[in-house]
């Protein structure tokens, strides 16, 4: 059976959509019988998951946090990187590498310089000005022209790199969502479940997210309807910020719970609506997992979200400048149970398409073409 190494900056313990990615990805196609390694920094604590049979770690180096497009983004950084990169692929023989992220440093870069492999990158991300590809352009393109194909979560990622690179032939496949697990909770989260209404942020506490316009807009929530609160998921370097932010809601109907993994499916199963106003986002793996356990959705009007999201068909979109138009919406939600009704059983339908067993469907089918165009052969037979 073929061998496959995914490099990534992004893994537990740190949470994020590119994590969530590569770890249901990655445990798709183990449970098909192909032998799987991600490849990916140390954080210095343990992981929050159990490996199925298959799927194995190596850890390079030592994860570190960088402050980049207005989010905390991950490198990793070690004496003789280079070395143990090359080491590890002369050891592991892979028959294809998938690079997560390909543009960035440092092991995505570093990967792709020293693959003599079939290799796949996959864009996440979505920005609209980077500085660091107008300075380095030229380096990270002759990264990018190793790569045999390239994969993409949103058209959105395409445009975006598409302003500074030439790209590989590529596929746009979106993200994928565990519907199993967000459909099943072990129950809702007993301190929230009340006559309260309950409204819902899951995400990194970094600027783009949003959480700022939220917690802004919460005040004139709270006037049309006094009985809600906010339950937000997520840590970060700017909490403090924003629990000052809350001011004297703080406690009393905006509650901190800080980073929450788990139990994602119970707090979702608490809530009557998931709102995520991010500015920026290249797809929103966030909101598909809400679909999944059927809770009706607002987010921002923003490139990304938009290649997902048909406004008050599978969610509403608002504008993600304005607190009182974040704050309309989500009384109207609370307010109008039919369309509550319909924003959920659309968004069930919508959750359903992409579960991971059909992601993966694409991702083998896409595997072949390339392996196919670059080797004669099938990659999975």
């Amino acid at each position: 059976m073929r061998k496959i190494g995914i490099v990534t900056e992004y893994f537990y313990p740190h949470l994020g959509g590119i994590t969530e990615h590569v770890y249901y990805s990655a445990k798709e196609l183990a449970r098909r019988g192909f032998e799987v390694v991600i490849l990916t920094g140390f954080a210095g604590e343990k992981d929050y998951v159990k490996l199925p049979k298959g799927l194995r770690i190596i850890r390079l180096g030592k994860s570190m946090p960088i402050f980049s497009n207005d989010s905390y983004a991950k490198v990793t950084v070690g004496w003789n990187l280079g070395g143990k990169i090359k080491k590890v692929l002369e050891e592991e023989k892979f028959d294809l590498l998938h690079i997560h992220s390909p543009a960035v440093m440092t092991l995505p870069c570093l990967f792709g310089k020293y693959t003599n492999t079939v290799t796949i990158g996959t864009l996440h991300t979505y920005f609209d000005n980077l500085i660091l590809f107008k300075i380095f352009g030229k380096t990270v393109q002759k990264y990018l022209d190793k790569l045999d194909g390239i994969i993409s979560v949103s058209p959105s990622c395409i445009e975006a790199m598409s302003r500074y690179f030439k790209l590989a032939p590529y596929k746009i496949i979106p993200n994928g969502v565990d519907t199993e697990w967000f459909s099943s909770p072990k129950g809702k989260i007993s301190k929230y479940d009340d006559e309260l209404s309950n409204v819902l942020f899951l995400g990194r506490l970094d600027p783009r997210n949003g959480l700022d316009l939220l917690i802004e807009s919460f005040p004139l929530v709270l006037k049309q309807r006094p009985k809600t609160r906010l339950i937000i998921i997520g840590d970060g370097k700017l909490r403090p910020l924003y629990e000052r932010m809350a001011d004297t809601l703080l406690g009393k109907s905006i509650f901190f719970e800080g980073a929450i993994n788990q139990e994602r499916p119970d707090y979702l199963a608490t809530s009557d609506v998931f709102c995520y106003p991010a500015t920026k986002a290249s797809f929103g793996i966030t909101l598909l997992e809400a679909m999944a356990a059927g809770v009706p959705v607002i987010a921002a009007d923003n490139t990304g979200f938009r290649d997902l999201i048909c406004h008050e068909e599978t969610g509403l979109l608002a504008s993600p400048t304005d607190p009182q138009d974040i704050a309309s919406a989500i009384v109207r939600v609370l307010d109008d149970k039919n369309l509550a009704l319909k924003l959920k059983q659309n968004g069930l339908k919508m959750a359903d398409e992409y579960s991971w067993s059909h992601v993966v469907d694409r991702i083998l089918e896409f595997y072949n073409e390339v392996y196919q165009r670059s080797r004669g052969v099938s990659f999975a037979s």
